[in-house]
């Protein structure tokens, strides 16, 4: 696999171990840790970085769970989707799509079998010629869960127009780091450990919007939320108190609505 594809390892044991402890439910993620042929020891398994994980998670399970319940046949298609879950831990009757690389997508479909309604789409991002093989639908929602930092400002870009060229509206939601996290990240970083780098940063979400029409921000959203950090106890509450309070600036939830032309 690509190094940016090993990082699918990182949230992916940090959502099982917050699993067994019930924070975040997620059954089929503490079977394929458990099953999957890879040696967890070369990724960061800190408390910390799963609880980090499973938060983030949780936004993107609510994202998803909001947009069908308000649009019962709109598309959902997710980037860069790795081992995530969030088909099961996210219940309804979507057309639902999930992407990644060829070899990525080769080992989902493993514990992911495609149906009439769920399928997977074996490709990396950009190009975006694979959107023409989706319905072009009066909703979408487009999720890309720690997939920008892999990209480059033009191609964000580019995803955008291409999703503005195919879907009459498009709902786009993707975490990003700041320019000031995504430099200390050559000091300390999770995707250090498996030789990944960071390209896209971003500190204001009207950059992405220079020159564009038909779209606008829609979401500026911290990870560590009240809500989520009074769900721990002890240590890890305190930790995250500290973490919500300073370091909501460097990495944030960005989505923006998109009107087709």
């Amino acid at each position: 696999m690509k190094n940016e594809s090993l990082t699918l390892f990182i949230p992916l044991y940090g959502k099982a171990m917050m699993s067994r402890e019930g924070f975040l439910p997620d059954p089929t993620a503490e079977e394929i840790v458990s099953t999957v042929d890879f040696d967890f020891t070369k990724v960061d398994r800190s408390r910390k970085l799963a609880i980090y994980m499973a938060m983030r998670a949780a936004l993107y399970d609510g994202y998803a769970r909001d947009f069908a319940a308000e649009h019962p046949d709109g598309l959902i298609l997710q980037l860069g989707v790795g081992l995530d879950s969030r088909v099961k831990r996210v219940p309804c009757g979507n057309p639902w799509y999930d992407l990644d690389f060829p070899e990525v997508t080769a080992l989902r479909r493993t514990y992911f079998p495609e149906d009439e309604r769920y399928h997977l789409i074996a490709a990396p991002a950009l190009p975006a010629d694979w959107l023409q093989a989706l319905p072009r639908a009066e909703h979408a929602l487009v999720l890309a869960e720690g997939l920008s930092m892999y990209l480059s400002e033009p191609d964000m870009r580019a995803l955008m127009a291409a999703f503005q060229a195919h879907f009459r509206n498009t709902t786009f939601v993707f975490d990003a780091y700041s320019r000031s996290a995504a430099r200390l990240s050559a000091l300390k970083n999770p995707i250090n450990a498996v030789d990944a780098k960071i390209d896209f940063a971003m500190d204001d979400p009207q950059t992405l919007l220079t020159g564009t029409q038909g779209m606008r921000v829609c979401m500026d959203a911290d990870i560590i939320t009240p809500a989520a950090v009074e769900r721990l106890r002890g240590v890890d509450r305190w930790r995250f108190r500290f973490m919500g309070r300073f370091g909501k600036s460097f990495y944030r939830i960005f989505g923006y609505e998109i009107s087709g032309v």
